[in-house]
């Protein structure tokens, strides 16, 4: 269904946004009444999925989720709720309009993850505790009630993975009849995850031979069942290499970059040995390959002056030169330089010789700046990202938002349920912050329970909504502990660039924010 407006056309999804916020709107503090918002919200979420449109249907899959326990009087209609609801469907209809118009995602957009079935009954509160702990994680859950529902989905598009409730499985169908159909139709590979209140080993035995990759024991936290759904994720392809080529002849510039490029390499080009230093503030680079002798300096001058940069410290330098003789080779080598490559060199030469030393210097630096715990960037990592998007920003111009992050009450965590349980609540906010906050963010963990984000050409008002989209849905998340599941809260504080010009000032700002946040109650975002 199409109605021209203007010079656009209105598409039946802006229809079906439109509809739901009038509902929203009629809603008072009726539970009958939230539950039909729930059930438009659900059809809307399925009518999206099978029109292609998948940020419209998770965020409309998030409405139906956070409906849940009201609809379900386990919690009444509050202003948190009711300020939750608003948001997210002020964030459908900026999604249901650039979807529409093809506009750019804006920055408190992110990515749809990907789709997973789950054959339960939806009316159990395991399911219902499934589907909503995956979809604040980004995963679009699919719940249906029976095999040949689910045969139809799968016909419809394939999924991430199939979650299968042992105890659901209806009278009749043997664990070895369930993988064949759904691999017939989905491949060999399709992950299949069962969950069931038998732990015995003839059962587990049994869903081993019929292929089941995964099989948990009622019950179970659903962290180690998304656990277990990222190992199934397509892999991230790798960002291609960063190389800055430093070499004064256009032409050897230009056939170097070709060899390079053509290998899958990103190669950057600086003609003055002068700019060097400020090309590796612009991006992150894994090898820097120099000639030998340029106006202004030689190559082994060069590398000294790199080499007094700590942070550069760790780049490979590799010169190029038509010098033979040995003893000077190693000598420019001595001087700061890891290899010598002597032209006219070999296409396959070139490309095998920076590949191998990029790619070890990308491994070696990845194992020195990532925290152990949770995979983020550490704290010296993310101060000196912190440092060079300040640089960045500054030659530019443009935003640039600092948040400092701190779980709220942690000590009281790890005293109550014990550290193993303090460190699954850690990476469970790292996991939500690295599938909502964009690639092009850099996330660390400063310390302990702190986070640190910074957020490239972003205003300091558009982190605060992210961060606090981020904050509803951590706290929303249920963590198993020794006395029975509990709920956990953050609080932040965002500094912005120009407002604050240094990184010193950013850091003391957020901090400040940070600390009032704590002061205010928790549990909420203060903006600097």
């Amino acid at each position: 269904m199409t109605d021209r407006t203007g010079d656009r056309e209105t598409t039946a999804t802006e229809v079906d946004v439109a509809a739901l916020q009038r509902s929203w709107s009629r809603i008072d503090d009726d539970v009958n009444g939230v539950a039909c918002f729930r059930g438009q919200a659900a059809e809307l979420a399925t009518a999206a999925r099978h029109n292609g449109q998948p940020r419209v249907a998770e965020l409309a899959m998030m409405i139906e989720v956070m409906c849940d326990p009201v609809a379900e009087g386990e919690e009444p209609v509050t202003r948190e709720f009711a300020s939750i609801i608003d948001n997210y469907l002020k964030a459908l209809q900026q999604v249901g309009e650039a979807d529409a118009t093809g506009g750019e995602t804006s920055p408190q957009e992110h990515a749809s993850h990907d789709e997973v079935y789950l054959l339960a009954d939806q009316r159990l509160t395991d399911a219902q505790d499934i589907r909503r702990q995956l979809a604040h994680f980004g995963y679009q859950v699919t719940t249906v009630a029976d095999h040949d529902v689910l045969m139809r989905e799968m016909q419809r598009a394939i999924p991430l993975a199939v979650v299968i409730d042992h105890d659901h499985v209806a009278d009749g169908v043997a664990l070895d009849d369930i993988p064949g159909p759904l691999r017939q139709t989905g491949g060999e590979n399709l992950p299949i995850v069962m969950v069931s209140s038998r732990g015995d080993m003839a059962t587990r035995l049994q869903a081993a031979r019929a292929g089941i990759q995964v099989y948990l024991v009622k019950p179970f936290s659903p962290h180690d069942l998304i656990d277990q759904l990222e190992q199934f994720a397509p892999a991230t392809p790798p960002e291609p290499l960063n190389i800055l080529l430093v070499e004064d002849s256009r032409t050897q510039a230009m056939h170097f970059s070709d060899i390079l490029e053509g290998a899958g390499m990103q190669v950057y080009v600086e003609a003055d040995p002068l700019q060097v230093l400020n090309a590796l503030e612009e991006r992150a680079i894994d090898l820097i390959l120099m000639d030998m002798y340029m106006p202004h300096c030689n190559g082994h001058e060069l590398a000294r002056v790199v080499r007094q940069v700590p942070r550069y410290a760790s780049i490979p330098i590799v010169f190029l030169s038509s010098e033979t003789k040995v003893e000077r080779q190693l000598d420019a080598m001595s001087r700061g330089g890891d290899d010598f490559l002597t032209k006219p060199i070999e296409a396959a030469h070139l490309i095998r010789s920076v590949t191998i030393r990029a790619e070890r210097a990308r491994t070696l630096r990845s194992l020195m700046v990532t925290d152990n715990l949770t995979g983020l960037l550490n704290h010296t990592r993310i101060k000196e990202e912190l440092e060079n998007e300040v640089s960045r920003t500054r030659r530019r111009g443009g935003q640039l938002a600092f948040i400092m992050l701190d779980i709220d009450r942690f000590k009281s965590i790890n005293d109550t349920h014990g550290h193993p349980v303090g460190d699954m609540v850690i990476r469970s906010l790292a996991r939500l912050l690295q599938q909502r906050l964009r690639r092009s963010d850099a996330i660390g963990r400063y310390g302990g329970e702190e986070f640190a984000v910074i957020m490239p050409d972003t205003s300091r008002e558009q982190a605060a909504s992210v961060i606090d989209g981020i904050r509803r849905s951590f706290a929303s998340l249920s963590h198993d502990g020794a006395g029975g599941s509990f709920s956990v809260t953050f609080s932040a504080g965002v500094a912005g660039f120009p407002a604050q010009t240094t990184p010193d000032g950013l850091t003391a700002a957020a901090d400040a924010a940070l600390y009032r946040a704590k002061n205010q109650g928790r549990n909420c975002i203060i903006e600097a």
